[in-house]
Order: structure tokens, then sequence, then C-alpha cells
């Protein structure tokens, strides 16, 4: 039995370690960032054309854009974030993992301007480890992520349950040992809370 145990330990401690490494790049970037505002800069530029029906409002507008460009990663816009700018088009921001798809909506031009704005990857990385389950609309990659997040989340608790166990297994119970029983303990404890 121990050594199923220790294999478990020794796998979920893997996972974990995977896990935590993306939570500490997130913690990190989070805390650079937090005084400097995200790129702005376009990567590229396009323009396509577009004529708006006539009356339609600017909800429509932004429903309409969304079923014809079919951006990746990208969902319906919300209501609440239609806006415009200082020259009174229709700005559209499609927010994705990957950065932001900047639609202008031009008009008197009959055609959206798409400037494709990306993060870098230490950005990416921060929002993709907020990807929970509870997400039903996002795309089926930020899914899985998602069921991966949740995976080693649980893994955690295997973790510390597993050292637990081989710890009281041992003939020899070291004394740096219950201090590791002690922070699984309030890893668990933790975990448990936030998931109820």
């Amino acid at each position: 039995m121990t050594g199923l145990v220790r294999k478990i330990h020794i796998w979920a401690g893997l996972l974990v370690l995977s896990q935590l490494a993306i939570y500490g790049i997130a913690g990190l970037t989070a805390g650079v960032y937090a005084s400097r505002a995200r790129p702005n800069r376009p990567r590229s530029v396009r323009h396509v054309s577009f004529t708006p029906p006539a009356n339609a409002t600017d909800r429509q507008v932004a429903g309409l854009i969304y079923q014809q460009l079919r951006l990746p990663f990208t969902r319906p816009m919300p209501d609440w974030f239609l806006r415009h700018t200082t020259d009174h088009h229709l700005l559209l921001d499609f927010y994705n993992i990957n950065g932001i798809y900047r639609v202008t909506v031009l008009e008197d031009e009959q055609r959206l301007r798409i400037e494709e704005i990306r993060n870098n990857l230490w950005l990416f990385m921060e929002d993709i480890h907020a990807a929970t389950l509870a997400d039903d609309g996002a795309p089926m990659p930020v899914r899985l992520w998602a069921l991966w997040n949740e995976v080693a989340l649980w893994s955690l608790a295997g973790f510390c349950l597993s050292g637990a166990w081989l710890w009281l297994a041992t003939s020899r119970r070291h004394p740096w040992a219950w201090s590791a029983l002690a922070a699984g303990s309030l890893a668990f404890a933790i975990l448990w809370g936030t998931l109820r």
C-alpha cells in the first residue's frame, strides 16, 4: 500500500509543481503590471467591409460584427462594454487570452478597422491562470485549461494527504515533517473552504 501511495505522491507533486510555477509567474506579472498599462500598440491592423443596417442599435451592430468576424477565443460583446471613440465611432474591444481585438466601426467608410493587440507571454500566463470550469461561454481550449486547473488543485490535496500517509507510515517521524503536515492541513482547509 505504501508503494502505491508513494507513486501517487510523486505524480501529484509533479502536477502541483507545474501548476504552482504558472501561478507564481501570474503573481509576479500582476505585481509588475499593477502600476503599468497593458500593451496598447497593435501588432497588426486590417480593414473589412461592413455596412451596418439602418437604424440598428449599437448592441445589434456589435452582434452582427461578432457573427461576421468570428475572432478566435472571443465572446459576444456585453451591453455594458459598448463605447465610442472621440470621433463618435463605435469601438468594440473583444478580449481574449491572447490580448484584444479592437474593432472600430467606420460607418462613413463602410468598413471595420480591426487592430490585433497581443499579450506578451507573461500577461498570457496571468490571464490563462484564472480560467475556471464555471465559465460556460469559454472556448473549448480555455475550458480544457480550466479542467487542468481543477485537476491540479485536487492534486494538491492528494499530494498533502499522501505525504501525511507516508510520514505516518515511517518509523522515524522527523521534526520537519510536523511542519509539512501542518502546512498540508492548512492548504487542504483553504482548498476545501474555497470550493464550498
